[in-house]
């Protein structure tokens, strides 16, 4: 039997909360369920070390290009930074959830109001909404 090809899903997460995690944990289970992919939620809080998290990454995926979700980013800039980060690495990074095609396509007429909110393209490749 072929080994399955692997995904994460990264999510914002508040220590001692857990209604954020319903949603990139269904996400998960409808990817696992429906595709050649193994996928594990990642809570992530802004004290975790992200070097820490970038070498269990590397350990998950292996030689395999990452493949990373992100769900439920609560508007963290160390998250958005990751992302941009692991997209420079070769990494394939989504922006999922209800408000990601305004967060990666921006404001409206941003390009004429240059102090508007101007997205997040530059920091992931696909968005999902």
């Amino acid at each position: 039997m072929k080994p399955k090809k692997k995904m994460a899903i990264i999510a914002s997460y508040l220590s001692g909360e857990t209604y954020g995690l319903l949603g990139p944990q269904m996400a998960a289970t409808i990817i696992q369920e429906n595709t050649p992919y193994d996928c594990m939620v990642i809570a992530v809080a802004r004290e975790d070390d992200k070097a820490l998290l970038k070498r269990a990454l590397g350990d998950y995926f292996g030689v395999e290009r990452p493949i990373i979700g992100f769900s439920t980013l609560s508007g963290r800039e160390d998250l958005f930074s990751f992302a941009k980060e692991l997209k420079a690495e070769g990494g394939l990074t989504i922006l999922a959830g209800p408000q990601a095609d305004v967060d990666y396509l921006g404001e409206n007429n941003w390009r004429e109001h240059p102090y508007r909110f101007q997205g997040l393209r530059e920091k992931f490749n696909i968005v999902s909404a």
